[in-house]
């Protein structure tokens, strides 16, 4: 899908901003990380790029265009949907032995209710086969999620402890002292966030 040349333009003014505004004030930040960069972008654009009068824009600030004009928003796809979008469908056969079959090298488990089939549709992505699916073959839809073989917990009839999501990181430091108002101002609107962090895969 092409984007129409204005589209393209806002996009190009709008990153003239992060870089000639946002960026400047953070180069005081020693070895600067994506997690720090993404915490301090949305009290930026929140309370100084959507309240600042944009020429283009008939004097108004983006947040009152946004607001006094037909919201023309398509929805995001869901986290899990964009993640089904970047998978794979392959054919693996289920040894009926053990109710298993192997997948890049690694032995998974099926659920004991598919124990009667012999050939299964996995879905996954190859960089990570931490989530992998059954699917149907006819519809696309996913059927359940399968897990690698452990054998020392079955043995001992439980399974492996999930690993902890990694705890936040601390407030970096060093940074201009405008941008630390903003995100103070920003923590006391009361504003639902706009985007919510993921938990990272265990590894």
């Amino acid at each position: 899908m092409q984007s129409a040349p204005e589209s393209n333009g806002k996009q190009e003014a709008f990153w003239g901003q992060v870089e000639g505004r946002l960026l400047p004030m953070l180069e005081g930040v020693a070895d600067l990380t994506l997690d720090q960069l993404n915490d301090v972008s949305q009290p930026w654009v929140e309370l100084e790029y959507n309240r600042k009068v944009h020429s283009e824009l008939n004097g108004q600030t983006p947040l009152q265009r946004f607001l006094d004009h037909k919201n023309v928003a398509q929805p995001c796809p869901s986290a899990e949907a964009l993640q089904r979008a970047f998978t794979t469908e392959v054919r693996r056969m289920q040894r009926r032995s053990d109710g298993t079959l192997t997948l890049d090298g690694i032995r998974f488990e099926v659920p004991s209710r598919f124990g009667h089939l012999t050939e299964l549709w996995l879905r996954y992505a190859s960089w990570d086969l931490s989530t992998v699916h059954l699917a149907d073959p006819k519809t696309g839809a996913l059927l359940s999620r399968i897990y690698p073989v452990d054998k020392k917990s079955n043995a001992e009839g439980r399974r492996a402890p999930r690993t902890p999501a990694a705890a936040t990181p601390p407030p970096p430091t060093g940074m201009a002292p405008l941008l630390q108002e903003l995100i103070r101002q920003y923590a006391t609107t009361g504003l639902p966030p706009a985007y919510l962090p993921q938990p990272k895969n265990p590894a």
